[in-house]
């Protein structure tokens, strides 16, 4: 049987897994550390192009995953994180959740660092839109299910809370690692108590630094990392620049879009022109109308001239 275990508990972890002939596993690119002789090194596209493409972009993991087997007897592997910082196992079953375990957990992006081939990862999305923009895990997340061993990873020390039905606790979301899937949790301003007004709740929020924070209510479990990463304002300052300019340019695409179709529905048919369908093709052609000429008329030269010259004189007998 494939055995798991946690290799210098504490700020700087690695996982030991031993393998049965025929297991396999699967981890992140450039975890592994060292294995054994018998081991077979492979690699492979999470979900096919299109699921490892997304996973890629909006899950923040590698678009590949690279596979460690014993394909003949047993081996050994030894993976571990690029960052330093600690490694928790859990164990995933279908009905887990009803056992006291854990069927379906999310993560946070960089969190997954190995699993069993029976662990299926995928990208998902969150439930609300306010807890996308506000909770500091994005509108993406990568879920955990089915059944074995799965290893996550986190900067610092990692902590589980197993919350009782009912109980609340609240977590800033930067220290955020995992949590089972079926757990209810809401964004809420972190200063003041009940009772105070919003704007005391804003003020003490706001000058605390904490500003919102995630309350998760149970039953179920958290795992929280003791430490936020050094680079999270870096990325948190270049991500928001990121966005505005992105902004910028979502408009700029729809303003050239906007005046493109107000062009050719709107103002070229107020100047007399038309889309044909073209009998030789499946396109359209523009066509002009031609212009409007005042009509001649068909009175003789001889009566027209008369008919000037006797307006000229009623014109001077006026005068």
């Amino acid at each position: 049987m494939t055995s798991w275990s946690v290799v210098g508990k504490g700020s700087a972890s690695s996982v030991q897994v031993d393998l049965k002939p025929g297991a396999a596993l699967n981890a992140e690119p450039d975890a592994l550390i060292s294995m054994t002789e018998g081991i077979r090194l492979g690699a492979q596209m999470d979900a096919g192009v299109v699921g490892g493409m997304i996973r890629s972009m909006l899950g923040n993991e590698s678009i590949f995953s690279q596979t460690l087997s014993a394909p003949v007897g047993h081996g050994a592997v030894l993976i571990g994180a690029p960052d330093i910082g600690d490694v928790e196992l859990l164990q995933l079953s279908p009905n887990g959740h009803m056992l006291g375990g854990h069927s379906s957990v999310l993560l946070m992006g960089g969190a997954f660092l190995a699993a069993d081939e029976t662990v299926e990862i995928r990208t998902t999305t969150q439930r609300s839109i306010g807890r996308a923009l506000f909770s500091g895990t994005g509108l993406f997340l990568l879920r955990a299910s089915g059944s074995g061993k799965l290893a996550i990873a986190a900067h610092g020390s990692i902590l589980q809370f197993n919350l009782a039905p009912g109980e609340i606790r609240a977590v800033d979301n930067g220290h955020l690692v995992a949590w089972d899937e079926f757990m209810a949790y809401e964004m809420k301003m972190a200063g003041g108590v009940q009772g105070d007004s919003f704007h005391s709740k804003l003020f003490k929020s706001a000058a605390s630094g904490e500003g919102l924070m995630c309350y998760f209510r149970g039953p179920g479990s958290l795992w929280l990392q003791t430490h936020k990463k050094h680079e999270e304002s870096n990325d948190r300052r270049s991500k928001t620049g990121s966005g505005v300019v992105g902004g910028c340019v979502v408009i700029l695409v729809f303003m050239i879009f906007f005046t493109a179709a107000v062009v050719l529905l709107v103002v070229i048919p107020a100047y007399g022109g038309r889309w044909v369908a073209n009998p030789h093709s499946d396109g359209w052609t523009l066509e002009w109308d031609q212009p409007k000429t005042k009509p001649r008329s068909r009175l003789p030269s001889a009566i027209r001239r008369r008919k000037t010259d006797t307006d000229s004189h009623d014109f001077f007998d006026e005068l």
